[in-house]
């Protein structure tokens, strides 16, 4: 009888995990979109990662969590860098003009970009001729949705894009060779930080910073929403989800948020907020998203 209710305690727990990670990341898209067409970007994702850095430090610190070394913030705040305040300045940038399903589905090749990492550079394996040929269908759809879709601005807000998944990809590979707090809620929260105080200074050097008395005139309760989805939903429990899940299920179960966010991107796009893409984008797309399973089914030979 103990076994059962724990059984079924554990299957509620993962299907709960995963519909978070699923759906609150899948949706993190469309809030973006939300705030940037109202609010300066480098600001506000600087107020996204240092509230939703702050808050995993301190529930770190709370679960007694090991202080981490001085080489240990050294490399969070690296990090930082790369996945935080690159990767999101450009996602940020990039969604004032582009619809929000178009941003996940190139933030959804960052599997392709690992792999290629991994293989290219590293030279970590020997890949199988199916997860290379699902890296050429990732390359060949992101070659389709770079191509002007409205004007040159929808090609350089994609090619911003593509320099942030390529900048995720990259500095995932660097965490694991670099050392890094034992806490994965330490290490997080003092990424998301540290990320969050670089995009605030780079809000000050672009001037994003000196608009906010013109953004607190235009704020009201829908982007208060959107901003606490991204702090509360987005950054803290999807991720909490997360981190569950790469505890207690499969690595390539855990690695299928890559082609679903995507998915739920573009459906509440279209559902919520009326974006459409255009043939080719959709074409695009799908071969992204088909070189990403791919490439994560086949990774290795």
């Amino acid at each position: 009888m103990g076994r059962e209710v724990a059984g079924s305690g554990h299957r509620i727990t993962r299907i709960l995990a995963y519909t978070a990670v699923y759906v609150l990341w899948g949706g993190s898209f469309l809030a973006v979109r939300e705030i940037v067409v109202a609010a300066p970007p480098f600001l506000a994702a600087s107020v996204r990662f240092l509230i939703a850095g702050l808050v995993l430090i301190v529930w770190g610190r709370a679960i007694r969590a090991p202080i981490p070394t001085r080489r240990e913030i050294g490399s969070t705040a690296l990090l930082g860098l790369i996945l935080f305040a690159i990767n999101y300045a450009c996602l940020f940038w990039a969604e004032q003009r582009v619809a929000s399903g178009y941003a996940a589905v190139i933030s959804a090749t960052v599997p392709v970009w690992v792999f290629a990492g991994e293989w290219l550079v590293l030279r970590a394996f020997r890949p199988s001729a199916a997860a290379i040929t699902g890296m050429v269908f990732g390359i060949s759809g992101v070659a389709l949705l770079v191509l002007p879709g409205s004007g040159g601005e929808w090609t350089f807000a994609a090619l911003a894009l593509l320099v942030g998944a390529i900048c995720w990809a990259g500095g995932t590979l660097l965490s694991l060779r670099i050392p890094m707090p034992r806490s994965r809620h330490v290490s997080a929260g003092l990424q998301m930080w540290f990320g969050g105080l670089m995009l605030l200074v780079l809000s000050a050097v672009s001037g994003d910073l000196w608009r906010f008395g013109e953004t607190a005139r235009i704020w009201n309760l829908r982007l208060t929403f959107d901003m606490a989805y991204l702090i509360g939903a987005a950054s803290i429990a999807a991720f909490l989800a997360y981190l569950w899940l790469i505890d207690h299920e499969p690595s390539g179960s855990v690695a299928s948020y890559a082609y679903v966010n995507p998915l739920i991107a573009v459906v509440l796009g279209a559902v919520v907020a009326g974006e459409r893409l255009a043939p080719a984008q959709i074409a695009g797309g799908a071969l992204v998203l088909a070189g990403v399973v791919v490439t994560l089914r086949f990774r290795r030979a």
